[in-house]
C-alpha cells in the first residue's frame, strides 16, 4: 500500500486513509493514519501547527489550509480497516486517527494579530536603530 496520499501538519507527515478529508470552511475532520507516534506527539504536532497540506501519491501538493486551527479533540480508532492486500482478500488493518479542525475565534485572530503587530514593531525598530548607526 505504497500509493497512498499523505497529510501534513506543519512539517509531520501522516498517510491518509481513504476519503480521510472532510472539511469545509469552517473546519471539520481528517483521518489519518496513526504511525508510531504516541497519542501526546499527535495532539502536540496538532496544537503547534501553522499549515495543513494534502500530499498526493506523486508527492505533488493537493491542497494546503493555514486557515484552521486544533478543535482539541482528538480520537483514536484501533485496527481500523484502511485496504486489501495484494491478494485481494486479506484486509489491512491500522491505527487511525480522527482530529477535528475550525476556524480560529474572534480572540484568537486578535492574539494573532497582537502578536504579528509586535514582530513587526520589533523589525521597524531594529531597522530604525541600524540606519540610524549608519
Amino acid at each position: 500500500m505504497s500509493n497512498i496520499e499523505k497529510i501534513k501538519f506543519g512539517d509531520q507527515e501522516f498517510e491518509l486513509v481513504a476519503a480521510g478529508v472532510n472539511l469545509g470552511d469552517d473546519g471539520g475532520t481528517i483521518k489519518f493514519q496513526k504511525g508510531d507516534l504516541t497519542f501526546e506527539a499527535i495532539e502536540t504536532i496538532l496544537q503547534a501547527n501553522g499549515a495543513i497540506k494534502q500530499i498526493a501519491v506523486s508527492g505533488e501538493t493537493d491542497w494546503s489550509r493555514s486557515d484552521l486551527v486544533y478543535a482539541g479533540k482528538l480520537a483514536k480508532e484501533s485496527n481500523s480497516v484502511i485496504g486489501t492486500a495484494e491478494d485481494g482478500v486479506t484486509a489491512v488493518t491500522a491505527d487511525v486517527m480522527t482530529a477535528t479542525f475550525r476556524t480560529p475565534d474572534l480572540t484568537e485572530r486578535v492574539t494573532a494579530l497582537e502578536t504579528e503587530n509586535a514582530a513587526l514593531k520589533e523589525t521597524v525598530g531594529t531597522l530604525l536603530v541600524a540606519n540610524l548607526e549608519v
